[in-house]
């Protein structure tokens, strides 16, 4: 009897990997462009685009669990002004994260991780650089406008004191 048991376990544990196998939703890639944010006295904005891949590792109904990858570059640094000094400011992140998404064709994505952060600030002729890393969190709406692409909106605190708040383009292979 407990061999019989032990079998009905397996199978069923078996076929439990194999939904899950058929639930994932597979690979997914786009660039993103917006503002950094920097919550710190001084600092005007700074512009940088980016690139999120993601892979779908469960899906289930309207719920899709997914691990992340994101990395942003400025491409329009931000002002500075410090006193009576003037200068400029940039920022450079990597990020991996574990997301959650609600929705089919409209969606709710929120998303946790680690991102590691280099900043340069520029000013008076003076110049000072910073490597960091922090958990991060995040949310976005977005919508699938057909089967392979979608349109997000994103916020990503990125740095204790910076928000990277996006508008991205997707493409599910």
């Amino acid at each position: 009897m407990k061999t019989v048991i032990r079998q009905i376990v397996l199978m069923l544990l078996m076929l439990g990997g194999v939904s899950i196998t058929h639930a994932a939703g597979g690979f997914y890639l786009g660039p993103s462009v917006g503002i950094m944010d920097a919550s710190v006295s001084g600092f005007d904005d700074a512009t940088n685009a980016g690139v999120l891949l993601g892979y779908d590792f469960f899906n289930l109904e309207q719920l899709h669990i997914s691990a992340e990858t994101e990395f942003t570059t400025t491409i329009s640094d931000g002002d500075v002004k410090l006193g009576s000094q003037k200068g400029n400011w940039d920022i450079d992140t990597r990020g991996i994260f574990v997301a959650a998404r609600v929705g089919d064709t409209f969606y709710i994505k929120v998303r946790y991780g680690v991102v590691w952060s280099d900043v340069s600030v520029k000013v008076g002729g003076l110049s000072v650089s910073n490597s960091d890393s922090s958990g991060s969190w995040g949310g976005a709406l977005g919508w699938d406008f057909t089967e392979h692409w979608a349109v997000q909106a994103d916020g990503t605190l990125v740095d204790p004191d910076v928000t990277y708040w996006n508008l991205g383009v997707n493409y599910r292979f």
